[in-house]
């Protein structure tokens, strides 16, 4: 697919994720990278060499034990096998320079997507050892350091816990998307939290 085609794929599946998102009713605020409030909410500095990355969709959470903690969103529109799992080991040595520089800013991470991927480690996928392995894989950026012990013995592994214990994997499918609650049923609900001062 040419590039100009991948951003508008790309682009229809973070909408469709954060549609998807809102409609659990547990949204309580959200924005896409790409929105007027969106890029300074949801764009980060890595630690060395100065570039910046951001996440697809961020946002605040609400109702029961996630009541007001936020949210960062990686949502990837693959319908195949893919090389989606260097993506995803990429976004979790995200997640861990994110969380080291903005710890009030970044309570869940989630990955969305359409197809599962690396389904042989599949139970691994949000666990410590996969986020310690995507840190020191980008370790120049995230450590400043090129030698991989070095980069090891820089590393937190409390950080790397935490991050674990924060990532969501969410994986949709188009029927899924339409069994939420409808439009208008939303706005209903919308309505009555405002009525009753309820955030």
């Amino acid at each position: 697919m040419p590039g100009e085609d991948l951003h508008v794929a790309g682009a229809n599946y973070t909408r469709r994720a954060k549609v998807w998102l809102e409609r659990t009713t547990r949204v309580q605020a959200s924005w896409m990278v790409g929105q007027r409030f969106g890029s300074n909410k949801l764009t980060f500095r890595w630690p060395f060499g100065g570039q910046q990355f951001s996440f697809d969709i961020g946002g605040i959470l609400r109702g029961d034990e996630f009541d007001g903690q936020s949210f960062l969103v990686e949502s990837k529109g693959y319908m195949s096998p893919s090389d989606q799992g260097s993506h995803y080991r990429a976004y979790l040595a995200k997640c861990y320079a994110a969380r080291q520089q903005f710890e009030a800013f970044t309570e869940n991470f989630m990955w969305i997507t359409w197809c599962p991927f690396n389904i042989g480690s599949w139970r691994d996928l949000c666990g410590p050892e996969m986020v310690k392995k995507s840190v020191l894989a980008e370790r120049e950026r995230v450590l400043g350091k090129a030698d991989l012990d070095e980069a090891e013995a820089l590393l937190d592994e409390g950080l790397v816990d935490d991050v674990a214990s924060r990532l969501w994997m969410i994986v949709l499918s188009e029927r899924q998307e339409q069994l939420v609650i409808s439009p208008r049923d939303l706005s209903q609900i919308e309505q009555i939290r405002v009525e009753r001062g309820w955030s």
